[in-house]
């Protein structure tokens, strides 16, 4: 829903195909507001996740194990973003698709469900990289995910990092992050992922110039919580300079478990930054 909202905000030709239980009636109603056309699958409850704080790891109702496998959805269309859902499955037929897997739990490969596509790309970050092959080095990984999924591209977050772009003929190219004032993590992955299937599959951009378009939204993103990208701000955005191995100060007090618990969360968080 939240990649479909990005989208809308750059084309008013978006439709979204997805599960929903009777009581995401008014998530539904919202997005259709937008001017989204929805075509709705059947699933008898709701899937909640929720967020302690925006980077903690969120706790999911009902437990994965619990939620009901539904048939899967078919999709046909020109340009495809296709998500991994954790309910049911998607079978695309596109021109061109993108396909973020969304878990690091078995990725399923694209063709895998019956899915096709003239040209893939797929985006996901380091860790789904590398339960998707059983490679820990990053180009060969990519180089045999590439190969297994005939992919034109793949595209590799790596949050703070920013991300990479590998292309079949070989080609490689660093995306920064960017600068933003504040930080909100929850959806980032998912504007990414909806920026850069409009600019590469929908408008035939480079997956370059599709991958920076969607680092910079997200930056946009973080700041406003919004999910429209003015293009005056778009160029002006700084890229993050990263530094590997920098110190950071935490200082607070730990007189009370709820004091002592903040500077933990923030220690873990950084940490896994």
């Amino acid at each position: 829903g939240r990649a479909a909202m990005a989208i809308a905000s750059l084309c008013s030709d978006s439709e979204l195909h997805t599960y929903a239980s009777a009581s995401d009636e008014s998530a539904i109603s919202q997005l259709k507001s937008q001017g989204i056309r929805i075509t709705t699958n059947f699933r008898p409850t709701s899937i909640a996740f929720a967020y302690f704080h925006p980077l903690s790891v969120p706790h999911i109702e009902p437990s994965i194990k619990k939620i009901e496998r539904q048939r899967p959805i078919h999709v046909t269309g020109e340009a495809v973003l296709r998500f991994g859902f954790l309910e049911g499955d998607a079978v695309v037929h596109a021109n061109r698709a993108v396909y973020d897997p969304q878990t690091w739990r078995n990725p399923q490969a694209f063709y895998d469900n019956g899915s096709k596509a003239n040209e893939l790309s797929i985006v996901l970050n380091e860790l789904e990289l590398q339960h998707a092959t059983g490679i820990a080095q990053q180009e060969e990984a990519v180089s045999q995910l590439i190969k297994m999924q005939n992919a034109y591209s793949v595209v590799v977050k790596a949050g703070i990092k920013g991300a990479t772009v590998y292309e079949r003929t070989g080609k490689i190219t660093y995306i920064p992050a960017y600068r933003s004032s504040k930080v909100f993590k929850i959806g980032t992955g998912d504007v990414f992922s909806a920026i850069f299937a409009f600019h590469w599959a929908y408008r035939g951009c480079s997956a370059e110039k599709s991958a920076d378009l969607a680092s910079r939204s997200v930056a946009l993103y973080c700041d406003s919580r919004q999910l429209t990208f003015s293009q005056t701000l778009m160029p002006k955005l700084s890229p993050v300079t990263y530094i590997p191995q920098a110190k950071i100060c935490l200082e607070g007090a730990v007189d009370s478990l709820g004091q002592r618990y903040v500077l933990e969360e923030a220690r873990l968080a950084l940490s896994e930054l």
